[in-house]
C-alpha cells in the first residue's frame, strides 16, 4: 500500500508540473485556429466591398482627407459591416490589455478609438463570436479584429487581438509592423512608443505590431519558435 501511495504521488506531482503547460499549448492552438479564421473572414470582407462599391483603390476612395474629414469613409465602413455580418455591439467589461498583460492600452471613449487613432476597439461582434472595428485615421485604414469576441479573454493585443491594416498600393489587409527605433518604456500612448510586439516592453501600445509576426508565423523575440510557441 505504502508503494502504490509512493507511486500516485509521483504521478500527482509530474502532473502537476505538466498540465499548465499542456493548458497553455491547448489554449494557444485554439486562439491560433481562430487567427487564421478571423483574418481570412476580414480579408474575403475587404474584398467583397471593395467590389461593391467599385473601388480602384480603397485609399484613394475612401481614405483622402479633404483638410476636415475622410471623404466617404462612412460609406466604406458601413458596407464592410454588411459583408462581414455584424450582429451586434457589444463593449468590453475592462479594456484590452497589451501584449504582455500587464497594462490597459490607453482608449478614449470620446472617439471610440485607441489614443494613437490608428486602431479601435472591436466591439462589433460576428456570427461566429469574433468580432471586429474598422477604423480611418492618418492615412490609415485598420481592420482590429478580436478572435473569440469581448467576452472571452484574455482581450490582449497579441493574444486574441490583432490589427492589420490594408496595404496602400494592393489592397490586401496586410499585419501592422512595428516601427523602426527602440520604444519608450515611459510612453503612456501608442503613438509613442512604435507599436512593438515583445516580453521586453511593457509599454501601452506593446502589442500593436503583433500581427505582422502572427501572419508570418514567427517569434517576435527570438528564432527557433513559431509565434504561437512564444506567446507569453
Amino acid at each position: 500500500m505504502a508503494e502504490v501511495l509512493i507511486t500516485l504521488g509521483i504521478i500527482g506531482i509530474v502532473a502537476a508540473m505538466t498540465l499548465p503547460t499542456i493548458i497553455h499549448r491547448r489554449d494557444t492552438k485554439v486562439l491560433e485556429t481562430r487567427f487564421k479564421k478571423a483574418y481570412s473572414n476580414a480579408a474575403q470582407a475587404l474584398l467583397a466591398t471593395k467590389f461593391e462599391l467599385g473601388a480602384d483603390n480603397i485609399h484613394k476612395s475612401f481614405a483622402s482627407y479633404n483638410g476636415k474629414e475622410y471623404v466617404n469613409s462612412d460609406l466604406f465602413i458601413n458596407e464592410y459591416y454588411k459583408h462581414v455580418k455584424v450582429v451586434e455591439t457589444r463593449d468590453y467589461e475592462k479594456l484590452p490589455l497589451n501584449y504582455t498583460r500587464k497594462k490597459t492600452v490607453p482608449y478614449s471613449e470620446k472617439s471610440g478609438k485607441i489614443m494613437d487613432g490608428i486602431t479601435c476597439i472591436p466591439n462589433k461582434v460576428l456570427p461566429d463570436g469574433s468580432s471586429l472595428c474598422v477604423c480611418i485615421w492618418s492615412s490609415t485604414i485598420s481592420i482590429t479584429v478580436d478572435v473569440n469576441g469581448p467576452v472571452k479573454g484574455p482581450n490582449a493585443f497579441g493574444h486574441d487581438i490583432f490589427m492589420f491594416r490594408v496595404d496602400k498600393v494592393l489592397d490586401t489587409l496586410v499585419g501592422q509592423k512595428p516601427s523602426e527605433g527602440e520604444p519608450n518604456p515611459d510612453a503612456e500612448y501608442a503613438e509613442t512608443d512604435k507599436r512593438p510586439c515583445s516580453v521586453k516592453y511593457n509599454t501601452a501600445g506593446n502589442g500593436l505590431g503583433c500581427s505582422y509576426y502572427a501572419l508570418a508565423n514567427e517569434c517576435p523575440d527570438g528564432v527557433g519558435k513559431t509565434y504561437w510557441e512564444c506567446l507569453p
